[in-house]
């Protein structure tokens, strides 16, 4: 029975009704620079039309008019000609009316089309819905400061059923050809406002589809209310679930943001796609899509993945994909919107399960900073007498420049050399940047990870050009343990460029070679700040030939601070026999091994004054103690040449009831460097001399030192090296939380964001930003307040009795500012607070609330004149009106007649009175009320009243 209901319902659709200038499904306008020196574009209208109820209409609509966004002594409208039409379905067709176009000068302009009229019976619009016109626009911002800018395209058409019920999904399929970020909202349809004025107006009476149905209106899991929504980061519109059979028209705008040189974003332009939704009864089931996740890809490098779909009813299924990737237009027709070579998708028929197998071979030319979006939809086939249903789903492709490979080093007398694999993927502008730290790292970064991580602590050495291979390092120091690492560095544009993840590294000065001598010891003997006491051991030359190197021979040990220091002291000089006598050891006093790290290395002479080698540099063992509630959290490192890794290290705590005296309480199997670490809890886990377990406090101060054990694998014959760390001390902390911030700079913990602007500065999108700044107080009351901040939490309220909601965590490293992007008719209105998370992660409290509320600003002419003319042809608000929730119109005649009046979010009156007829010239008595948008819900009401002089 359902079936046959749905049947009737299409039935009626196709009925021969208004069938005349009654025909407007869906559209949205694009623009595409086509000039580097001048500032041209191809604007194109795509609309999509009834071809049952319609077919008429649409014949006879050869050409429409263009606004674009300025106008000289009246309004300027350009009539553009269809320049092709096709069917997409038996319904449904497709017009395109496109026009190369010139703007006078650089700025921000809106292009526009309205059409008459939308196809009738669309149930959430004000009926009868085939009297409203159809208007989309878009906006494009053309500046030199930040390059070319063309609009982006959607290369998904507009047009999807949905069942009673059952989830539905819609994606644009947006691609931007500039490699902007996009971002996507929902928004209300429009009309045209008034005739030839390139102005639209929002659809007053529109309901969001999610109100449409008998009551309760349920998602499709009867948990709760339908939802109507866009996915801002991927553009899904997403309805759970129609409950009322008909025919929708919904909005949303596509927002594209450049990156700026400075990492901020600037809006640059927006797109409004008007599109309609069909909905009917229905037994199918929507098909499901099975997709890989997210992927990054080194350009180069071939990337393919499978694409899978079911369905429960084993229908057919079909699954198509789309995407910029592909070089291919909405209409499937060859466009270049990337380099060759374009991806390819081929897809298999089949019933219960339908497979898809996505390629492409990437270069240096895909590289870009936002990742591509590729659309797969997967459609069923339920016969003629149901209708069909879709799933939608995105896959974000990022492509990152290369990294280099085949990284090695080589000691040279000069300095160290790298050399690589010369760059083959690349033709395009970049640089190779080199990177280099003391010490072996380890570290295996993914593909995704682009550029040097700033924790790793590499610092930038030099940089070639993308297509050289090597690199000669003369501030090297000789025989040091070097990590060198390459990340490639590319111009996507003339503002950005993108680094690859880092190269596979290479450690040098880590290798023995023969006649050089090895530290075996670098072992902390005494704890202090200025008597500190390290013991340094180091063996005789390895495989010396006398008769090759003759004497005299020196020892000279120089010393650097810091685990990866690099300015070397002379220290200690040693004459040497070359015999048993023991002269590789020597004591280094009047240190501070209470807070530094030291490193050695021991060179070789001969014949008293020629160099014959260097030893590798090692490192003191530096023990951290960190507190944590009733407990202490431990962690050493040492930058040395043999292996530390695999090993069994002894950590030893003071008993504190005999001070001075340290008893072994763990023995830590450690494994990789970053497992060096030990958690005390009290615990004595080693008795055998002495049991000291007790539960640590809250306040003590407990003092521990930590012994390595190490080997180096190619010389066995010394054995295990066992080396000391200093005495580290600390005092577990309870698990307080940090005092709250304090927010600063607002008097009275309230301000505005409207001060020191006005109607003129909000016509700026950008000039909607909220500004917070805040403090880290020290002391709360008597209490001192922790210092250990990691992180801050923004929280954000629309209204002030609403709860607020994370809107961003903001790293400590990253200052005590914030600030928030908003838009132009919620504007500033909103209320702040802020928490603070210390190093154990623990969160304060929030702040005080700081409100931001919109301002009133809004002024009116005094004169106006209908004529066309281009020049205050309606009576609006001056400047760029913002904030506004509703405003009222009233207009009265000197006789105190009314003979106008209008309502709406916005007002552009025309000179016509209540029965559309001009109105002479003369004063008319206006009295307006305005409820603005403001921190309280119901917003504020506000009466402006005047006199404006109507002149023909």
């Amino acid at each position: 029975m359902r079936k046959i209901f749905h049947f009737i319902f299409i039935l009626i659709l196709a009925s021969p009704f208004w069938s005349y200038a009654t025909h407007l499904r869906a559209g949205e306008i694009t623009a595409k620079r086509v000039s580097e020196t001048q500032l041209t574009y191809k604007v194109t209208l795509t609309t999509f039309t009834d071809q049952v109820n319609g077919k008429a209409a649409n014949e006879g609509q050869e050409t429409v008019s263009f606004y674009f966004g300025f106008s000289t002594n009246k309004v300027e409208s350009y009539n553009v000609t269809r320049k092709k039409k096709f069917l997409i379905s038996p319904t449904t067709m497709c017009n395109v009316y496109d026009t190369t176009f010139t703007f006078p000068a650089p700025g921000r302009y809106t292009i526009s089309c309205g059409i008459v009229n939308r196809n009738e019976r669309t149930i959430n619009l004000p009926q009868p819905s085939e009297n409203i016109s159809f208007f989309v626009q878009t906006t494009i911002v053309i500046s030199s400061s930040f390059g070319l800018n063309s609009t982006p395209v959607l290369l998904n058409i507009p047009l999807d059923s949905a069942a009673i019920g059952k989830r539905f999904i819609h994606n644009p399929g947006a691609f931007d050809i500039d490699g902007d970020s996009l971002s996507y909202k929902l928004t209300t349809p429009q009309r045209d406002k008034g005739v030839d004025t390139g102005i639209g107006e929002f659809i007053t009476g529109y309901l969001d589809p999610s109100t449409v149905g008998p009551s309760p209106v349920l998602n499709q899991a009867g948990t709760g209310p339908a939802t109507f929504r866009i996915d801002p980061r991927t553009g899904d519109l997403i309805w759970d679930a129609p409950r009322e059979i008909g025919q929708y028209n919904v909005a949303f705008i596509i927002e594209e943001w450049r990156k700026a040189p400075d990492g901020t974003y600037i809006k640059i332009g927006e797109i409004v796609r008007d599109m309609q939704i069909i909905v009917a009864e229905s037994d199918n089931n929507s098909p499901e899509l099975i997709l890989p996740p997210d992927i990054c890809i080194e350009a180069g490098k071939k990337l393919e993945f499978e694409v899978k779909a079911t369905d429960k009813d084993d229908q057919p299924l079909k699954i198509t994909s789309t995407g910029g990737v592909y070089n291919l237009d909405a209409n499937g027709l060859f466009f270049k919107y990337v380099e060759p070579e374009s991806a390819k998708f081929k897809s298999t028929v089949t019933n219960k399960q339908a497979n898809g197998t996505f390629t492409w071979n990437t270069n240096c030319l895909h590289v870009r900073e936002q990742a591509y979006d590729v659309l797969f939809k997967v459609e069923d086939n339920p016969g003629r007498f149901d209708i069909q249903l879709v799933d939608i789903k995105t896959i974000k492709i990022s492509v990152l420049p290369p990294r280099p490979l085949g990284l090695t080093a080589l000691e040279t007398d000069a300095g160290i050399k790298l050399t690589w694999q010369a760059q083959k993927v690349c033709k395009t502008a970049g640089k190779i940047l080199v990177y280099r730290k003391s010490g072996c790292s380890g570290l295996n970064p993914g593909e995704c990870a682009s550029g040097i991580p700033n924790d790793w602590g590499y610092a930038l050495v030099g940089e070639v050009n993308v297509s050289d291979s090597t690199y000669l390092d003369t501030k090297a120091d000789k025989g040091s343990i070097y990590s060198y690492r390459l990340v490639t560095e590319l111009a996507v544009n003339q503002f950005l460029n993108m680094q690859s993840a880092p190269s596979t590294e290479f450690c040098i000065g880590s290798e023995i070679k023969q006649g050089m001598n090895v530290m075996t010891k670098v072992s902390v003997t005494k704890t202090d700040l200025t008597t500190g006491e390290i013991l340094v051991n180091w063996t005789k030359p390895l495989g010396l030939k006398i008769e090759e190197n003759k004497g005299p021979y020196v020892y000279k040990l120089y010393r650097a601070i810091g685990i990866g220091g690099e300015n070397y002291t002379l220290v200690h000089t040693q004459n040497t026999l070359l015999n048993t006598a023991a002269d590789t050891i020597f004591t280094d006093k009047n240190l501070n091994t209470k807070e530094l790290v030291y490193r050695y290395k021991v060179e070789f002479y001969i014949e008293s004054t020629k160099l014959s080698s260097s030893s590798a540099v090692a490192s003191s063992v530096r023990l951290g103690v960190l507190p944590d509630d009733k407990s202490l959290k431990l962690s050493w490192e040492a930058n040395v040449p043999w292996s530390n890794e695999n090993r069994t290290h002894f950590v030893y705590r003071e008993d504190k009831l005999n001070l001075g005296k340290f008893n072994l309480v763990k023995k830590v199997n450690v494994t990789l460097a970053n497992t060096f670490s030990f958690t005390d809890i009290g615990l004595d886990e080693e008795k055998a001399d002495g049991d000291i377990s007790y539960d640590i406090q809250n306040g003590e101060t407990h003092c521990y030192f930590v012994v390595t054990y190490g080997t180096y694998a190619e010389l066995p014959q010394f054995g295990v090296l066992e080396n000391y760390s200093q005495i580290a001390c600390g005092s577990p902390s309870d698990k307080s939380p940090p005092c709250p911030p304090a927010i600063v700079n607002t008097p009275g913990g309230s301000g505005s964001g409207c001060v020191g602007l006005n109607a003129k500065d909000f016509c700026d999108d950008n000039v909607f930003v909220n500004k917070i700044n805040w403090g880290t107080p020290t002391t709360n009351g008597t209490d001192a307040c922790r210092q250990d901040i990691v992180s801050y939490s923004i929280f954000f309220a629309r209204y002030e009795d609403e709860k607020p909601t994370l809107v961003a965590v903001q790293d400590a490293a990253f200052g005590t500012t914030f600030s928030h992007r908003r838009n132009s008719k919620d504007g500033f209105a909103g209320c702040y607070t802020i928490s603070a998370k210390n190093s154990l992660g623990i969160e304060s409290e929030t702040s005080k609330k700081i409100c931001f509320d919109n301002c009133e600003d809004l002024s009116f002419p005094n004169v106006f004149s209908p004529n066309n003319d281009g020049k205050n042809d309606t009576f609006s608000p001056l400047n760029c009106p913002a904030f506004i929730k509703n405003i009222n119109f009233d207009l009265y005649s000197s006789q105190g007649l009314k003979v106008a009046t209008s309502m709406g979010e916005r007002l552009e009156w025309d000179g016509k009175d209540l029965k559309g007829k001009d109105l002479p010239s003369g004063v008319y008595y206006y009295y307006i009320t305005v409820n603005f948008e403001k921190l309280d819900r119901a917003g504020l009401t506000k009466t402006f009243k005047g006199y404006v002089t109507l002149i023909k």
